[in-house]
């Protein structure tokens, strides 16, 4: 890994003890768990906390941030409700942010696990819109670009990571870090 992380994702979480229930009675209780595994101890170093369901998962060539698609904004529970919906979002993952949050306990622990809420709105993530059920990330050889492809939607979104920092210092908006949408 680029990072010194593994990172892995989880669906269906809620931040209360993990027994299931609840989820499909209260979507407000449903989100994501983005994990990154310290590699050489191979334990979990810390979660973010998403809205949506993450599939797939990059990160740049500088280690500086990490990606993942991300699906089901809407918090649905049926295909339907999951799927029924024009965009969804790619999540950027600032690796330095949620370093230092953990570092100076701005996290919840939960079942011994450092926990950082990235949901929508959060210092430590920034959503892309992108169309309809990404399921696709990938950084390009050339350091620069990431690619999120659809899987209801033809399309790949590129972004160009130069833009990042000004994007987490709130100087430009999600969409323009967005280079190119071919079919």
């Amino acid at each position: 890994p680029r990072t010194g992380y593994v990172f892995a994702n989880s669906e269906h979480v809620i931040p209360i003890p993990n027994d299931g229930k609840g989820v499909l009675d209260d979507p407000k209780n449903y989100w994501s768990v983005f994990t990154a595994i310290d590699g050489d101890k191979m334990e979990v170093a810390w979660q973010v906390l998403v809205d949506g369901n993450l599939d797939n998962t990059d990160a740049d060539y500088q280690g500086k941030y990490a990606f993942s698609t991300c699906y089901n904004p809407n918090k649905g529970t049926t295909v339907a409700e999951m799927t029924d919906h024009e965009q969804a979002w790619a999540v950027v993952f600032n690796i330095k942010r949620i370093e230092q949050a953990v570092a100076s306990g701005d996290y919840k622990e939960m079942g011994g696990v450092k926990v950082v809420d990235g949901r929508k709105g959060s210092k430590y993530t920034r959503y892309i819109p992108v169309p309809n059920s990404p399921h696709g990330c990938n950084t390009a050889p050339d350091g620069v670009h990431v690619t999120f492809n659809g899987k209801l939607s033809p399309t790949v979104t590129m972004i160009d990571v130069r833009k990042l920092d000004d994007l987490f210092d709130n100087k430009i908006k999600e969409r323009d870090i967005v280079v190119a949408e071919p079919e």
